[in-house]
Parts: structure tokens; C-alpha cells; sequence
């Protein structure tokens, strides 16, 4: 019903490339109501709300039917991102014949699960990161890997004097640990640090409304502590001064850290991020790793970044390298081979 969260934002990309000789469209409930611009919606699932796993296996049977219907006669690839998706897909894939991309976003508890859900459709299994193909035992060396893209920014976060700011961004949800950002910026404050956090992730409908509230009372009276709505564009308010705090885990990803770090921010962020995978010197200049995770560990970590000094324009024209590898160019050739390769095995004649 709704466009929120790191792969929503990767399937919105990917379907708005412009493939030679394909079309792509986002499957969404038939009462989504799509703004102006973007890619194609087709607006005619039956299922309204994903939960648990069992809850999103069984919602996969309800989708069915129209994800039948309207595959019936075409020449198609369905692109699962979601848990939901991938299940439906995967019933819809065995039934008819359609070849299947399961795109894997996360890390989750029983990756056999995916395992035989590839085995049970026509299709290929993809990950987002090096990270998230080890966690389903795949070797990276052979196996699929598309990162996500992103709008790369023209230019570095906007020059701007004053204090320093930590930044944050993201769903207020446990996984994210704004509990433990809190604490730590505390802890700062107590040794005398004189700093601002703002923390990019209100919303008027949140993921996890009990867990947004602890987070509004954890920072109530805090002048220092400024809570923002979360917006798309977000990372257009950063500015040069700003150090990036990404606390995700377990994260298979971090789309909110990409971000960050192609404005050229400071970071601080967790070992065994995609960080880890780039050459020298990107994947460690102006980059702070927390070595434990608790608030002490974190608090070091954001002390050691707010002394560093490297210049945002610096860091900018570093990361600038790897644009293509976190692009839809970059994306579009995979993507179109893939395709094509997956439509040439399709099981069934009336599918292909």
C-alpha cells in the first residue's frame, strides 16, 4: 500500500531503468494510488498487509489469482523483493512457468526456506550485498550480486559553519538501535562535548508506533537532540559538518548510510557493512568503526569521528568512484542479460 523502506526504494530504481526490448512495471493493491512520474504500477493485488511468515505464506495464496491472471499470455519475469513477493512469486512461478528473480534485501532466519523456494520455481536467486550471500552460504565469487543504486548527489553536502552535528537516519524500529545513538550522544554531552543530533525517522504512520514513542520520550528535554520527519530526500539537508551514525542491525545493507556516504559525510557505523567490500581508500577514509557494540563503544567511535579531518569535499570527490557500482547504469546490463537469459528458459510456450 505503501512505498517506505530500503526495497521498496531498490524496486522503484530497478523498474525505472530503460531496458532495450523490456517493459517493468511495480505489482501493487489495486487501491494504491501512485503519484505522478516513476515507473509503471499495476494496481490489482487482493493482499493489503504483510506480517509474520506464516501470515505473509498464506496472504501469498490470496495473491494468486490476479498475479496469475495477469501473467497469463505474457512474456514475463516476476522480480520479488519483499517476503510476501517472493512467496507469491514463487506459487505463481510453479503454476505457470514464469521465471522468478528472488532479490534478498535482508538477513533472514531461515534462508533454507529461500533455498527450496528457488528449487521450487523457475528462476535465480540474487542478493544485495557480499554480506547477504554469505548469510544464505553462496560463494560471492559466482554467485549474483546487484547492489542498490541511488540518485548520486552533483555535488557534496552543503558548506555550512557552526556546531557539528551526529546524524541519523531510518524507521524508528528496534533493529535500528536509536536507543542506543541516544544514550551514547548523552554520554558525550556529560564529558563536555557541545554537539547537535538530529535523527531523520518521524512518521505520522509508523512502522512500530510503541517503539517511535520510547525514542520521542528518550529525547525529550534535550535541547541538543532535534527529532525530523522522515522525508525521501532527507540527505539533501546534510551538511559539511555533519558525521553519519548508522546503527543497523542485523542490516543486510543500509540504504541510509549509501546515502551519507555519497554526500561525503563522516561515518560511524558497525563492522561488516558493504563499506568492507570497497578498495582502498574509500572503504576506510573518514570512516569510524565501532569495535563493540554498546553505548561506550559508540560514544569512542563518535568522539574519534568529530576529531578527524577530513573535508567533506575530499571525501565527496573520493567516494565519486564507485557511483557506478551503486547505479541504475551500472545496474542495466546485468539486469537486461538476466532477463533475457530467464525468459529463454521459461517452462511453458503460452508463458515465454
Amino acid at each position: 500500500m505503501d512505498l517506505r523502506g530500503g526495497a521498496a526504494s531498490v524496486a522503484i530504481d530497478l523498474a525505472s531503468i530503460q531496458l532495450s526490448g523490456i517493459e517493468s512495471a511495480v505489482w501493487m493493491h489495486r487501491d494504491f494510488r501512485p503519484s505522478e512520474g516513476g515507473p509503471t504500477f499495476v494496481t490489482a493485488g487482493r493482499v493489503s498487509r504483510v506480517g509474520s511468515i506464516a501470515t505473509d505464506f498464506r496472504s501469498a495464496f490470496r495473491e494468486m489469482a490476479p498475479l496469475c491472471s495477469w501473467v497469463r499470455g505474457r512474456r514475463a519475469v516476476l522480480h520479488a523483493h519483499s517476503r510476501f513477493g517472493i512467496f507469491a512469486s514463487c506459487l505463481v512461478g510453479r503454476l505457470s512457468g514464469v521465471p522468478v528473480v528472488i532479490h534478498i534485501h535482508a538477513l533472514p532466519n531461515h534462508p533454507c526456506l529461500y533455498r527450496w523456494l528457488r528449487r521450487l520455481a523457475p528462476g535465480i536467486m540474487i542478493y544485495n550485498s557480499r554480506k547477504t550471500c554469505c548469510h544464505f552460504g553462496d560463494d560471492p565469487a559466482t554467485a549474483q550480486i546487484l547492489m542498490p543504486s541511488i540518485q548520486w548527489p552533483a555535488e557534496p553536502a552543503v558548506e555550512v559553519k557552526g556546531r557539528s552535528r551526529f546524524v541519523a537516519a531510518g524507521a524508528f524500529v528496534p533493529s535500528k538501535h536509536f536507543h542506543l545513538l541516544v544514550e551514547a550522544f548523552r554520554h558525550l554531552q556529560s564529558e563536555g562535548l557541545d554537539a547537535r543530533l538530529v535523527i531523520f525517522g518521524l512518521s505520522d504512520s509508523p512502522l512500530d508506533r510503541d517503539h517511535q514513542q520510547t525514542i520521542i520520550t528518550a529525547c525529550r528535554r534535550n535541547e541538543s537532540i532535534c527529532l525530523e520527519q522522515w522525508a525521501p530526500n532527507w540527505s539533501s539537508r546534510l551538511t559539511s559538518g555533519d558525521i553519519f551514525v548508522h546503527l543497523g542491525k542485523p542490516e543486510s545493507f543500509g540504504i541510509v548510510l549509501l546515502e551519507a556516504f555519497a554526500r561525503g559525510c563522516r561515518l560511524v557505523i558497525l563492522p561488516e557493512t558493504f563499506v568492507d567490500d570497497l578498495p582502498d581508500p574509500v572503504r576506510y577514509k573518514g570512516v569510524y568503526r565501532v569495535k563493540e557494540f554498546s553505548p561506550r563503544a559508540i560514544g569512542e567511535a563518535m568522539k574519534d569521528a568529530s576529531q578527524g579531518v577530513d573535508s567533506t569535499q575530499d571525501l565527496w570527490q573520493d567516494r565519486e568512484s564507485m557511483r557506478r557500482l551503486f547505479s541504475a547504469e551500472g545496474s542495466s546490463a546485468a539486469l537486461s542479460r538476466l532477463y533475457h537469459e530467464l525468459v529463454g528458459r521459461t517452462a511453458y510456450d503460452n508463458c515465454t
